[in-house]
């Protein structure tokens, strides 16, 4: 690919937008901040500049703003990769925003299990999947767990006194997801919102705290004042490591719930290299590499893991993904029965 000049930026409220002509070898791309955004960029980023000669810019942000911003643009896009969660996702692709992808224009998809690509409508795919599994303290749940029916019955039978956590569902913590699980457990599928709720009300008189951020449950654990609850595997990993096995999770034998961000392009940018682009974040090279990293599970079938890892994430074909478009669908009865039954 050519190497041609660069492009400026300029901050305008803590984002970026671009300034003069677009040069052909520069693409933007979205991106979550943290760690997250710096092992997008040492993992992805980085190696696939230097393998095209393309310059890569991660902008940070917001998948509501960032998705906002595509959805109000007119004539260039702000960005030419659009990377962020699939609830916003949906709402690009509905607004015919993103650009048609597969195995001949991005070779990677080819590697990749179609659950990670479905919902997406051929405009894009998963990235990575972190999974929600039972997160505990060995030291207070004797034994050990194995299961979500486990968990629960155990839990509303008092087994765990008043030291569960559990996912706020209002705040974007995977909470829907993890209620869709109870209602394939107890009733007729990931749709069932009764089985769902009723089978929250049996567990709220032993949960302490709703939690509303996504390190909440490590932080819970670690400091001792929660015992068991729904956690995140990667989150954990780090925790156990790094307290020398103080914490534990669990994939739960009827698998663990399972989400990540959705890479997409987007309409009227920088396709061709844009395409490029997701195919070497789809590649096995950089899934390797940046799951490794993260300690989340990588959606490219042919990544072989370490050995600290291999045997710790949920097998790529074990692991639930709960249709987006039903959790949108049944998000407004959902949350109307939360809050009569189980916020007040």
């Amino acid at each position: 690919m050519k190497r041609s000049a660069g492009i400026g930026l300029v901050a305008v409220g803590g984002s970026y937008l671009r300034i003069g002509h677009a040069a052909e070898d520069h693409i933007y791309v979205t991106s979550s901040g943290g760690s997250f955004m710096e092992n997008v960029r040492k993992y992805m980023a980085e190696p696939f500049e230097k393998q095209s000669g393309v310059k890569v810019t991660l902008v940070p942000g917001t998948n509501p703003a960032h998705a906002m911003k595509i959805l109000s643009s007119r004539g260039t896009p702000p960005y030419d990769v659009a990377a962020f969660g699939g609830m916003d996702i949906l709402r690009l692709i509905r607004a015919d925003k993103l650009a048609q992808v597969d195995e001949k224009s991005v070779p990677s998809l080819a590697d990749v299990p179609e659950k990670f690509k479905a919902d997406w409508q051929g405009c894009g795919s998963m990235y990575d999947y972190s999974s929600v599994g039972i997160a505990y303290r060995p030291d207070k749940i004797q034994g050990g767990i194995t299961s979500w029916k486990e968990f629960i019955e155990r839990t509303a039978a008092g087994d765990f006194g008043k030291q569960v956590f559990f996912n706020n569902l209002s705040s974007n913590v995977r909470g829907a997801e993890v209620l869709s699980m109870f209602g394939r457990i107890y009733g007729s599928g990931f749709d069932d919102i009764e089985a769902s709720i009723s089978t929250l009300e049996k567990m709220k008189p032993h949960i302490f705290k709703f939690f509303t951020a996504f390190n909440d449950p490590v932080v819970l654990l670690t400091s001792g004042e929660g015992a068991i609850g729904p956690g995140w595997d990667g989150r954990t990993f780090i925790a156990e490591d790094s307290t020398n096995g103080l914490v534990k999770w669990v994939n739960p034998a009827e698998g663990a719930v399972s989400s990540g961000p959705v890479m997409a392009v987007v309409k009227g940018g920088k396709e061709d290299l844009a395409k490029a682009f997701m195919n070497y974040a789809l590649g096995e090279e950089a899934q390797k590499a940046f799951c490794e990293a993260m300690l989340y599970g990588a959606v490219n079938r042919k990544v072989q893991y370490s050995d600290k890892l291999k045997d710790r994430l949920p097998d790529i074909d074990s692991v639930q993904l709960v249709d987006t478009e039903l959790l949108v669908k049944n998000m407004s009865a959902l949350l109307d029965a939360w809050n009569k039954r189980i916020a007040t």
